[in-house]
């Protein structure tokens, strides 16, 4: 059998390099996609330095024509497509529902839940053909439990919690299993660097789990591995979280609504009426 290739979206950045790193241990050919075209081109890099196969793919995932057309690219250039993995994200901008701009909410769904269909989409119809796939979208504990400062975002990802379970039940039947991952608080480069700086939201995170420490990116990798391999055939639908043991979200989101309070400006406002 030819080698399977594995896409991995968002692939530049901690843990999608993390995840395509660890694929391309389990034997994979990784296609490693990112907006940031010399971001994709390092993960290649590190890759090939200790004998994997990669190759850069630059897109926009938001684009349903530009996703077609590099899963069509893949197919012909570097193999068939075997796993997705859906990891690509935006920065979050932190605001409470009531100073949300529509850009963010709008620009947020595109990222981590429209472009999640159009992959799924895409691949699926390869996937379809030859009777295996494994789909992983990598979802967060915001999505199940929501999250103050982060509406939009635990919006998206619950959405695409429910997109996996839909995933599942549809293309089950044809040999494609589809499941999500649920982070807690990653040990990103900017929550290594928070931490670092003393921050009162990595501390509120860090207290709501009971090892006291960020989940490393490696592990997320070794989660992925695992689902798409033959021997969780029998997984599909799921969402398991990595969490370290426990929701962060109580602690976060008590010292979020202090915080983000004391910024906004239309609560300022709803207190100067209040008080006249």
């Amino acid at each position: 059998m030819t080698q399977r290739v594995a896409l991995v979206t968002g692939a530049g950045g901690s843990i999608g390099a993390h995840v395509a790193a660890t694929l391309s241990d389990a034997g994979y050919a990784v296609a490693v996609n990112d907006i940031d075209a010399a971001a994709a081109e390092r993960t290649v890099q590190a890759i090939g330095a200790v004998g994997g196969s990669a190759r850069a793919w630059a897109a926009d995932v938001r684009d349903s024509a530009a996703v077609d057309a590099m899963v069509q690219a893949i197919e012909s250039e570097q193999g068939e497509l075997g796993v997705l993995v859906n990891n690509a994200g935006n920065p979050g901008r932190f605001s409470l529902l009531v100073d949300m701009s529509d850009e963010v909410w709008a620009t947020t769904l595109q990222v981590h839940l429209s472009a999640a269909f159009f992959l799924i989409r895409a691949c699926a119809r390869h996937m379809l053909a030859r009777r295996w796939g494994r789909i992983v979208n990598i979802a967060s504990l915001a999505g199940i439990q929501g999250t103050v400062g982060s509406g939009e975002y635990g919006a998206a990802k619950a959405g695409l919690i429910n997109l996996t379970r839909t995933a599942a039940k549809e293309l089950g039947p044809h040999g494609i299993t589809v499941n999500a991952i649920a982070p807690g608080m990653v040990a990103t480069p900017v929550n290594l660097g928070l931490q670092a700086k003393g921050s009162a939201f990595i501390d509120s995170a860090l207290q709501g789990m009971p090892g006291a420490r960020l989940i490393e990116p490696a592990e997320i990798g070794a989660l992925v591995a695992y689902l798409a391999s033959d021997a969780a055939a029998s997984i599909t639908g799921s969402t398991i979280p990595i969490d370290g043991g426990a929701s962060v979200t109580l602690t976060t989101d008590r010292f979020m609504r202090g915080h983000l309070a004391s910024r906004s400006a239309f609560l300022k406002g709803v207190r100067h009426e209040s008080d006249g």
